[in-house]
């Protein structure tokens, strides 16, 4: 956990940015701020998670502004609100599998800023289009607008990027105002949103947001929920590839080392005892500096590609004799979803895991995980371990109608149903992003968000003082 004075200094930082969000008189400003300063938490792993009291201050200086909606039939029960929807996205692939379910049918969908065309009928249900919020130059009308589309369903799932805070405060005000039932899917699991102070339900993903809601002060209002992934209706009976090339596959900051972590040197090490050729899927060579001196080293052993044909990735993997998960960042879904394929998948129990049953085929450190794959590209077996019980376990924790029943019970589980249902392999370490943020030579400037000048200087000082408290450390 971090020092005593580096917690004074970050509850200092913290304090004087909600002051100076606050100082802003009006509504458009105030908000303006909000989400710089959500922004800046969120991409920055300071080790704040939450802004609960904020929330509750904004909706309660500005709720004389808004309207209570006129009565009207409610038109769902549920409405997933996405912040933006993305042609290939997290986000928008679960809502698009959960409104897809049995559970959830009753569901329609809002985004309140930004929807490519491509995206609509995905996120469209019988009766219900997708609904994509107009632009509007006017805070105040953007919230008055969300809440006259929220008070006409029973509970909102929020899907919303980090900094949302208008999303936030219009779905407070639907509660407040109409009695809507507010659900919180944790996308963001692992780093600052808001949502947490508004939330009747947050709906956790994993083990590694579960411990940390204790962290949030949120632990009460949590239910498991998990990720859904779309799943074939057996697990493949796959030939084994035992001279196929090693695979892996994630977004390219995943493989940024951090902390104890490297997964370049891995590869380094990976390639030369096994001579296999590695194939990375995500990485971007020519601006991800970390991976120029080992992809020199591996030369045409290893293979880059930024980005794949979703046919072409199939290909990939259906050629590969085993995967690889992405660290120190998890890779996500892609390791249950090649785990459940047949592939033989790999990876390290890093303490930021606890996304799936999938973990059980996880390696205790880098090093043990570099001696189980070596053994197993060379003896093409694997210490014993119930692999039917832990790709049974995928199918529970990850089944869309799984998942989806776990939401549409949110409320009325027992409290062993609200936790993850399978047992953890190893011990969750909730500073874990915080210990590689601090030990990062630069920060993440925002870019989704108009910056505040105010909020900036306060936080170029906090870390200037966090590198100066490393160096004595």
């Amino acid at each position: 956990m971090p020092t005593a004075e580096r917690s004074l200094k970050l509850a200092s930082f913290i304090q004087a940015c909600v002051a100076r969000v606050l100082a802003a008189g009006e509504l458009e400003s105030c908000m303006r701020r909000a989400r710089a300063l959500g922004e800046l938490l969120w991409k920055n792993n300071l080790g704040q998670y939450a802004l609960v009291e904020l929330e509750q201050t904004l909706l309660q200086r500005y709720q004389h502004l808004f309207t209570a909606p006129a009565q009207t039939d409610i038109k769902a029960t549920y409405l997933h609100v996405l912040s933006q929807a993305y042609t290939a996205s997290g986000h928008t692939r679960v809502v698009e599998h959960l409104i897809a379910s049995q559970a959830l049918q009753d569901s329609a969908v809002l985004v309140t800023e930004k929807a490519p065309p491509a995206t609509w009928e995905k996120l469209s249900t019988p009766g219900h289009p997708c609904i994509c919020l107009p632009r509007y130059s006017d805070r105040q009308e953007k919230i008055q607008a969300l809440l006259n589309h929220f008070a006409q369903y029973k509970i909102l799932v929020l899907h919303i990027h980090p900094y949302d805070i208008d999303a936030v405060i219009a779905a407070g005000l639907s509660r407040q105002l109409c009695g809507t039932r507010i659900y919180m899917y944790n996308h963001a699991d692992h780093v600052f949103s808001y949502g947490h102070g508004m939330a009747d339900v947050v709906l956790e993903l994993s083990y590694f947001g579960w411990e940390l809601s204790k962290l949030r002060g949120t632990h009460e209002k949590c239910v498991f929920a998990g990720i859904p992934l779309k799943l074939p209706d057996a697990t493949a009976d796959r030939q084994e590839n035992a001279t196929g090339h090693i695979a892996s596959a994630g977004s390219a900051y995943k493989y940024k080392p951090g902390g104890d972590y490297s997964f370049p040197d891995f590869a380094v090490q990976l390639q030369a005892r096994t001579g296999r050729k590695l194939m990375l899927i995500g990485p971007n060579l020519k601006t991800n500096w970390w991976w120029w001196k080992p992809a020199r080293q591996m030369g045409k052993q290893a293979i880059f590609h930024k980005r794949m044909a979703y046919q072409d990735y199939l290909a990939c993997m259906r050629d590969a004799s085993v995967y690889v998960d992405s660290f120190p960042l998890t890779g996500g879904t892609a390791f249950p979803e090649m785990a459940v394929k047949g592939l033989p998948c790999f990876g390290i129990l890093t303490g930021a895991h606890g996304y799936s049953p999938a973990d059980q085929l996880k390696s205790a450190s880098q090093q043990a995980l570099l001696d189980d794959m070596g053994y197993y590209l060379q003896q093409q077996q694997r210490p014993a371990m119930d692999q039917t019980g832990i790709l049974q376990g995928i199918r529970q924790v990850h089944g869309i109608e799984q998942v989806a029943q776990r939401i549409s019970r949110a409320e009325t589980a027992n409290a062993q149903e609200k936790q993850p249902p399978w047992s953890n392999p190893a011990p969750i370490n909730c500073d874990f992003y915080e210990k590689i943020w601090y030990t990062r030579k630069l920060f993440t400037p925002p870019i989704h968000n108009f910056p505040d000048w105010k909020l900036g200087v306060l936080f170029l000082k906090y870390w200037i003082q966090s590198r100066q408290l490393a160096r004595q450390a």
